[in-house]
């Protein structure tokens, strides 16, 4: 694949369909919503980090293990169809649960935050935190016989790596100069400069470990991983099947025999289902549906506080976006808390326009949360060449959890503001390929990420999910030099930079941090929210 674009372009098409409503006005359906208001495993230099059983999902003792029951098959749904098989393009919720049953990162990261170590059994780094070694697992086999090596790991991050693959994850893992096999089991990353953050960068969901003889075209429709389940159906706009694989490395898990993804376009749709016990888990769950869920017999819902955020994205490049003044006002005329109460159901955490939340040690402390002032957003506008203020079409979807929440409560914030929003809601099958990143005005909804990749990803000039088209040599120069600071306080003074011109820029109004929920049945077993919205279900299994 040339670039993303052209990748999404080949995936999407009429056979990518789902139950969607027809575009067009939805405020009459959601307007009642808005009267809702009643590093850790970082090893020394010198010493390996050891494949502890606490090192995140020890396996079971004798006596949970005769408590565990294996086998059935587990039935999920999901919002969105699958785009792809192929990880190093995986683009929405979809894809990253898909993907994630499927393949193997290096090391993984846990609900708890905690990294478990995973195809690497541990881990060391230099002094300067300019090369990491990582010990692989021995005994591993690829879905297609091969043996797992050292040269798997190469190919995985050169392929990553190369501007011709058109990945979107490669931003993050830019920074990494090379990648050496030092012996089969051995390999060396060698970076650009000092960086603390190795250990995250590599549990992005691109980075699942490929077979280096594998046929790349038929990663898209196939699987050749390492992981606990492997691909028997793969049905666009239906469903997907998978199978437990009994060599997984890791036994006994998976515990299930079977996993049946299922897409449902309509939020309503899939809560009905897990109701029913037509399904036995939704995933993610929309704050909006827990009324829906109380009282419920045989279901329950799990939630963890993330970094997910909910944002608003403006095209910089383009009218009347590319005015900073223009920005200002719709950063002015947002009502953080009224989308906090509908978007979220009063959960969560307000957000300043910048992903770092405040729970985070890198949060600037000192900063005032933009308040919410339609007079003064409408003389922004007068000063930006609007004296009668400005028509703007907003794009969402119910892809994802709280995004046609935001778009129905900022326009009704916006309206006294003198910003008249017309909102059009989009299918989700072709939302994140067809819409975001296409449309100048969208809802997003961002994965919870520790700062340094949570600017990576979307900030740096050269991101492939760079979504407001912003390039900031002076931000991208702040960006690294705090990835090479290892002094916390420096560090985190320059985070306080980055988070002041975020701020001040306002290229992306970034709205709340949203919980993570994940609706299931009772009588599943070992299944939780995750703060990275991941649903891991190697440890899932049926209480029968």
């Amino acid at each position: 694949m040339k670039n993303l674009a052209v990748y999404r372009q080949i995936l999407v098409g009429n056979r990518w369909r789902g139950l969607t409503r027809p575009r067009g006005s939805f405020v009459a359906f959601l307007i009642p919503l808005l009267l809702i208001v009643s590093l850790t495993a970082c090893s020394s230099a010198s010493t390996p980090t050891p494949t502890a059983p606490q090192a995140g999902g020890a396996l079971p003792t004798p006596t949970q293990q005769e408590t565990i029951k294996s086998g059935g098959a587990l039935r999920v749904a999901l919002p969105a169809n699958v785009l792809g098989m192929d990880p190093a393009f995986s683009l929405n919720t979809a894809d990253i649960i898909s993907t994630l049953q499927l393949y193997d990162n290096l090391v993984l990261r846990q609900p708890d935050g905690s990294f478990r170590p995973m195809l690497a059994e541990s881990w060391t780094h230099n002094d300067e935190l300019t090369e990491w070694t990582f010990h692989l697992r021995k005994g591993v086999k690829f879905q297609n016989g091969k043996d797992f090596e050292a040269e798997d790991v190469v190919f995985t991050f050169n392929r990553l790596l190369d501007p011709a693959t058109g990945s979107p994850g490669r931003t993050s893992v830019e920074f990494i100069k090379e990648v050496i096999a030092d012996d089969p089991d051995t390999v060396r990353f060698v970076l650009k400069g000092p960086n603390a953050f190795v250990l995250s960068g590599l549990t992005i969901y691109q980075a699942r470990i490929l077979p280096a003889n594998v046929d790349v075209s038929r990663l898209q429709n196939e699987s050749f991983g390492t992981g606990p389940f492997s691909l028997v159906e793969f049905r666009p706009g239906e469903r997907t099947i998978m199978k437990r694989n009994p060599d997984y490395w890791d036994s006994p898990r998976p515990y299930l025999d079977e996993l049946v993804f299922f897409y449902m376009s309509e939020p309503e749709t899939r809560v009905e289902a897990l109701k029913d016990g037509s399904v036995d888990v939704v995933f993610p769950l929309e704050p909006t549906s827990l009324r829906a869920l109380e009282g419920v017999p045989g279901v329950r819902v799990d939630e963890k506080a993330s970094a997910a955020y909910l944002n608003l994205a403006m095209d910089t490049r383009v009218p009347p976006f590319d005015n900073k003044l223009v920005r200002k006002a719709v950063q002015l005329a947002t009502d953080r808390e009224a989308i906090r109460k509908v978007a979220n159901l009063g959960r969560g955490a307000i957000a300043n326009d910048h992903p770092i939340p405040p729970s985070d040690p890198a949060y600037w402390k000192d900063q005032t949360i933009t308040p919410y002032d339609p007079q003064k957003a409408r003389d922004l506008l007068a000063q930006a060449g609007h004296p009668s203020g400005i028509d703007l079409t907003l794009h969402t979807s119910t892809v994802e959890p709280g995004m046609t929440e935001m778009a129905v409560a900022f326009k009704e914030s916006a309206a006294p503001a003198g910003i008249r929003v017309t909102i059009i809601r989009e299918p989700e099958d072709a939302y994140w390929a067809r819409v975001w990143m296409a449309e100048p005005f969208t809802t997003v909804t961002w994965n919870g990420r520790e700062p340094d990749e949570a600017l990576t990803v979307v900030y740096m000039s050269s991101a492939e999910w760079n979504e407001a088209y912003y390039k900031d040599p002076e931000l991208d120069a702040l960006i690294i030099q705090a990835r090479r600071q290892v002094d916390n306080a420096e560090r985190n003074a320059t985070y306080a930079e980055i988070q002041r011109k975020l701020i001040d820029q306002a290229t992306r109004i970034i709205t709340v941090f949203r919980p993570i929920l994940v609706g299931v049945r009772t009588n599943v077993m070992g299944v939780e929210a995750h703060p990275n919205n991941w649903l891991i279900l190697s440890e899932a299994w049926l209480n029968r």
